[in-house]
């Protein structure tokens, strides 16, 4: 007579294996879909310019329907590859800067499987990943995603030396009027010194402005946020493949010289 314990190991490993053969096969399939993907999008890159990846390798490619005709999008950033914009640095900050440029463009499914590029931004919007400013900035760029057919790129700023304050920045744009309009900005800040904190939320498409001070994120008893809602009319539509690194302090300026 077998066991119990015997053939109950026994098949606690077929099952294990089962499974873990299934996530081998999940993500050789995952891998292969991104290399099919990025050779495909390789067309819409220029010569000397690469997919940018993030800090654990993988692409800063977001997909998801941003037109609303059931098709997959994709929202791509891409970074120039030049030696020669790789810069020394002797002040704060990592000992070289990578000046390069970075692109973000934004691929519409069609019909018959292809793609075309609707929008593209070279402005700026997206910064370089050092600073010749600020070296000790660093990185910028956090996250690009789609959802709910709207396209949302964040961006986290931290320095390393000369200031306690950072912030994570979130820009929503929905494509409207044949372009991608600017509807949404969310801006969460906190001193790292004293967890003072603050928060502002524009909605562009009813002209709302909340901003939220008194906030703490260390200490409970001095955690009292207070919102105040503004209507403010903005003078223009802020548009993806226009917007530069100046832009958000454009709209800030509105913000505030109206208050």
């Amino acid at each position: 007579m077998l066991n119990r314990k015997f053939v109950k190991f026994k098949i606690s490993v077929i099952i294990k294996t089962f499974y873990y053969n299934k996530q081998k096969e999940r993500k050789y399939h995952e891998k292969k879909i991104i290399f099919y993907f990025v050779v495909i999008f390789n067309d819409f890159v220029p010569k000397g310019w690469k997919i940018l990846k993030d800090e654990n390798g993988s692409n800063f490619i977001a997909k998801g329907d941003l037109n609303k005709d059931k098709f997959e999008d994709v929202a791509i950033i891409i970074e120039k590859n030049d030696k020669k914009n790789i810069k020394k640095n002797d002040n704060f900050g990592p000992n070289e800067l990578n000046l390069n440029p970075r692109i973000l463009l934004i691929l519409f499914k069609e019909k018959d499987g292809t793609y075309s590029l609707v929008a593209k931004n070279d402005k700026g919007f997206i910064k370089s990943e050092g600073s010749e400013d600020n070296p000790a900035l660093m990185d910028t760029l956090s996250d690009i995603c789609i959802k709910k057919n709207v396209l949302k790129i964040t961006f986290n700023y931290f320095m390393s030396a000369g200031s306690w304050n950072t912030s994570s920045d979130t820009y929503i744009f929905r494509f409207q009027n044949n372009v991608f309009e600017l509807i949404g900005y969310e801006s969460d800040s906190y001193m790292r010194n004293s967890g003072d904190e603050e928060k502002i939320s524009i909605n562009f498409s009813t002209n709302k402005v909340k901003s939220t001070t008194g906030g703490n994120m260390f200490e409970g008893t001095k955690d009292k946020p207070k919102d105040k809602w503004r209507n403010i009319k903005f003078e223009k539509k802020y548009i993806l493949d226009e917007m530069n690194e100046s832009t958000m302090d454009e709209i800030l300026d509105t913000i505030y010289y109206i208050e």
